[in-house]
């Protein structure tokens, strides 16, 4: 349940306050999280092996965040974009090595998503701090 709070916060103030990549940022993240979802194994049967459609989630949402990092004038979309690395590396390891105690590679792919919250709030903050202190904020490069 925390952690729907911290999305559901980092999402709104991402829309509300952030600037366009930040936005997208917030709906990739959202959106993301309600696939993961969806395309899971049932509840019962999580984590116990690959999970494919969580996989699929996360390499797309590194499409994104790829995208945003080479379109936008944002640097935090690059971390982000780390982070999913490390969890489709985490999923991809899974293949290679399927005796890794479901436990740990549930724990391995989770604590990113958590991590990606907390760097969209400060993003979202940065953004605010410099449309106060100059008045505009350019969201994408020329």
């Amino acid at each position: 349940m925390m952690f729907v709070g911290l999305l559901v916060l980092s999402s709104i103030y991402g829309v509300a306050r952030g600037g366009r990549p930040e936005q997208i940022g917030a709906a990739t993240l959202a959106l993301g999280v309600l696939a993961s979802i969806v395309f899971s194994h049932p509840v019962t049967l999580q984590f116990q092996s690959v999970e494919v459609g969580m996989l699929a989630v996360d390499a797309a949402m590194l499409g994104v965040f790829l995208w945003l990092s080479f379109k936008s004038t944002r640097f935090w979309p690059a971390w982000v974009s780390g982070m999913l690395m490390a969890e489709v590396a985490v999923h991809v390891m899974r293949v290679m090595v399927p005796d890794v105690v479901p436990k740990a590679y549930m724990d391995a792919v989770a604590i990113w998503s958590w991590v990606a919250q907390v760097i969209l709030i400060v993003a979202t903050r940065r953004h605010q701090r410099r449309l106060h202190r100059l008045g505009a904020d350019r969201s994408w490069r020329n």
